[in-house]
């Protein structure tokens, strides 16, 4: 009768709702699993970056001067210090740096690491309160890691070269000798300093100059701009990007607390696009046994909810197949071949299962629910309006298809086999 197909069929909706919540659950497997292998990649990032070099962020350089405390200054000193100390900021600072780019392996994980050919230029403008001080001067360049540095740091102060040897806590240091002309004559101390330096997934500047400019080239195609300030002018291409920024000490603040600089890393690692794509998992194993119900009803034809299962298994399954192979080759043919293997499965399944073409349609379907996915995952603005359009659109197509359910149920031969069954 049509109030017992009406009934079961619902029952099998019923079924089906609960499958997907429960399908839920292997699926949040395969999130977890995402979460812990890309745990795994970032230890093995910080394994090579501990040996090669960390994110590197260049402060200064600076000048230091000192000198003992009079008698009277020795009378008021609570902290018991014996010596003053100054320090000067450069009036101008400038960094050109080049940088190149390369991934090394460390077991199944890429890290990428660069080499920067760096040129910090500028001058100092020293005050004659400064001669009071003792000719024990010190030059500070400052860094996150000194193990970046490759080979010799060289150093030009007022037409004068040092081969600096000197290492401090996150700074090289070099003693340095001024003449008394260059303190209170306003004339320009100029210095340069010339290094390699070797760093992983990002570079970051200090803006500790009253201007500070920055020229930076690199070869990654994908820089990920980054900090206090985005640079003033870019130009990014497919073999590299050069960029620059201007800052200077009015709207810099504290130069300390401040930074900015650029990430060399993917745009997505393979992590976070499979895990975007695990967050449209429910969307189309919901879609497909929608459409499974649908090809029940228009062609008459019966699914098992254990088939219904495996189906759902199947496209649980896509993801941790994504997974695996994203590790070993690009994202993009990953998705086409994870994609690929669970269509075709599934098509092969359909048509043992339904025994005619309408199999292919509901292949058909699965491929280009996978098709859709990737479109949505290369999109960064518009991803949740054509997401949004998406499921208007399947909205309206199960609207036609149910809207004339009721007939058909009652048109239906009482002899008809249970589609629960």
């Amino acid at each position: 009768m049509a109030t017992k197909k009406s009934n079961s069929l619902l029952l099998k909706i019923i079924f089906m709702v609960v499958l997907s919540l429960l399908l839920l659950i292997p699926l949040g497997m395969v999130k977890s699993q995402i979460r812990d292998r890309e745990q795994s990649a970032d230890e093995a990032r910080a394994e090579v970056a501990g040996s090669w070099g960390r994110e590197q962020t260049l402060s200064g350089p600076r000048l230091s001067f000192s000198r003992a405390l009079t008698d009277e200054e020795k009378a008021v000193e609570k902290n018991g210090n014996t010596r003053i100390y100054e320090t000067v900021h450069p009036t101008r600072l400038h960094y050109d740096v080049e940088a190149r780019t390369q991934k090394l392996h460390r077991s199944i994980y890429d890290v990428m690491v660069y080499t920067a050919d760096i040129v910090i230029s500028g001058e100092f403008r020293l005050s004659e309160k400064y001669l009071d001080f003792t000719k024990e001067t010190e030059l500070a360049l400052y860094l996150s890691d000194l193990r970046g540095i490759e080979g010799a740091v060289s150093l030009s102060l007022d037409g004068r070269d040092y081969s600096v040897t000197q290492g401090g806590v996150e700074s090289v240091r070099q003693a340095v000798e001024l003449p008394k002309d260059a303190f209170g004559t306003d004339r320009p101390v100029p210095f340069e300093i010339r290094m390699r330096l070797r760093g992983s997934e990002a570079i970051y500047f200090r803006p500790v100059g009253d201007l500070t400019e920055v020229n930076l080239r690199a070869d990654c195609p994908t820089p990920s701009f980054d900090g206090d300030f985005l640079p003033a002018d870019r130009q990014v291409e497919e073999d590299g990007f050069e960029a620059s920024w201007t800052v200077s000490a009015i709207n810099r603040g504290r130069p300390e607390g401040t930074r900015f600089g650029v990430k060399l890393l993917p745009a997505l690692s393979q992590y976070q696009q499979t895990t975007r794509t695990a967050k449209y998992g429910i969307l189309i194993i919901l879609l497909v046994f929608v459409a499974g119900l649908a090809v029940e009803f228009v062609f008459k034809k019966s699914i098992h909810i254990i088939q219904y299962l495996v189906i759902g298994l199947s496209l649980v399954l896509f993801y941790a197949l994504l997974l695996s192979f994203s590790e070993l080759m690009a994202f993009w043919l990953a998705y086409l071949l994870a994609a690929a293997m669970t269509a075709a499965a599934l098509t092969g399944y359909f048509r043992g299962i339904l025994k005619d073409r309408t199999a292919w349609l509901l292949g058909a379907l699965v491929a280009l629910a996978y098709v859709v996915c990737y479109i949505l995952l290369q999109m960064k603005t518009y991803a949740l309006l054509a997401g949004t359009l998406v499921l208007f659109v399947i909205l309206v197509g199960i609207m036609y298809f149910t809207s004339d359910l009721r007939p058909a149920l009652a048109d239906a031969p009482d002899d008809e086999p249970d589609p629960a069954s």
